[in-house]
C-alpha cells in the first residue's frame, strides 16, 4: 500500500480549522489516502516551518490568517491569480525544491456566490479590509463586473497599495476602485458587502455602510457554527441575505485538492451536507 500524500494548513489560529476534516471527506469521495494536518506558526518562525514541512516529505499545504501575504514571498514561482493577488493561500512542491504558490481564495469565494445566488454584476460592492484574504478575492470579484467597489481599510496607504497592484498589473476594473477609510462614510445605498478583516476572530464591530439597498447581501468570509459577528451587525442593520465564509471555505479547498491530487474536482455539495446538514 502507498503511503498517504502528506498536507496540512499552516495559521494562527489554526486549532479551529475545519480544513483536516473537508480534505478528508474529498480523500473519501475519491477513494485516495491523505494525511492532512493543522500546523501552528509564528510570523518569524512561518519561512522556516514551510521549508520544514516539505523538506519532510510534504506535498502540498494551505496557508490562512495572518500568512497569505508573507507565503507569496516564500514561492518559487508564483500564479498568475496569486501574482495579482499578492497572497497566497495554496502551496505544492513541484519536482525536487521547487515550491508554487497559488491562491484559490477568489475561485472558491465565486463559486460560492454563485451557488447562493449572490449577484454581484452591476451592482454597488464594498469589500472590508485589505490584508491578504482581500487581495485573494478582490481580482475574482472585479471580474464579475460590478457598478463599483468601495475598498475600504482604516489603513488607508494599505488600501491604496492595493488598488496601485492591481492597477499596475491591468486587473479588470482595477482602475474603477474607490479606496476610503471607513464604510460609514460612503452616502449611496449598497447592494453588497463582502467582509475580508478579522472583526468576527475578535467579535468585535466593525463599521458598515450607512445605507442598503432593499435586496443587499452581506457575506463574512470567516465561518462559525453559529452567525459570526459580523452577521449579526448585517442583521442588526436589516440585511436579510447573509452567508459566512464556510461555501467559500469548501470551494477553495477543493480547488487546492485538485491542484495537488489532479483528477476532477471534488464534489463540494457532499461536503457541505456534511458539515452543514440541517441546512442543505
Amino acid at each position: 500500500m502507498t503511503n498517504p500524500v502528506r498536507l496540512g494548513v499552516f495559521g494562527n489560529p489554526v486549532a479551529h480549522s475545519v480544513s483536516p476534516t473537508i480534505h478528508s471527506l474529498f480523500a473519501e469521495l475519491r477513494d485516495e489516502r491523505i494525511l492532512y494536518d493543522r500546523m501552528l506558526a509564528t510570523p518569524a518562525y512561518f519561512p522556516k516551518a514551510v521549508a520544514q514541512f516539505f523538506r519532510n516529505g510534504g506535498s502540498g499545504a494551505n496557508v490562512t490568517l495572518p500568512f497569505k501575504e508573507q507565503a507569496a514571498q516564500l514561492a518559487n514561482i508564483l500564479t498568475e491569480r496569486a501574482q495579482v493577488a499578492g497572497a497566497v493561500n495554496t502551496l505544492m512542491k513541484v519536482g525536487s525544491g521547487f515550491v508554487v504558490g497559488d491562491n484559490t481564495d477568489g475561485e472558491g469565494l465565486v463559486k460560492d456566490l454563485n451557488s447562493k445566488g449572490f449577484s454581484v454584476s452591476g451592482r454597488s460592492l464594498v469589500l472590508l479590509g485589505a490584508g491578504g484574504s482581500a487581495r485573494g478575492v478582490l481580482p475574482a470579484l472585479l471580474s464579475l463586473n460590478p457598478a463599483k467597489v468601495y475598498l475600504v481599510n482604516r489603513t488607508l496607504e494599505k488600501a491604496q497599495v492595493l488598488k496601485r497592484l492591481l492597477v499596475d498589473l491591468s486587473a479588470h476594473g482595477a482602475e474603477n476602485i474607490q479606496v476610503v477609510s471607513n464604510a460609514d462614510s460612503i452616502n449611496e445605498p449598497i447592494d453588497a458587502v463582502v467582509n475580508a478583516t478579522s472583526s468576527s476572530l475578535h467579535n468585535i464591530d466593525i463599521p458598515l455602510p450607512g445605507s442598503f439597498a432593499d435586496n443587499a447581501w452581506g457575506y463574512d468570509l470567516m465561518y462559525s457554527e453559529t452567525s459570526t459577528h459580523f452577521l449579526k451587525q448585517l442583521e442588526k442593520a436589516g440585511v436579510k441575505k447573509r452567508a459566512d465564509g464556510l461555501g467559500m471555505l469548501i470551494e477553495q479547498a477543493a480547488s487546492s485538492y485538485q491542484l495537488w491530487m489532479g483528477g476532477e474536482r471534488p464534489d463540494t455539495t457532499f461536503v457541505m451536507s456534511k458539515l452543514r446538514p440541517r441546512t442543505y
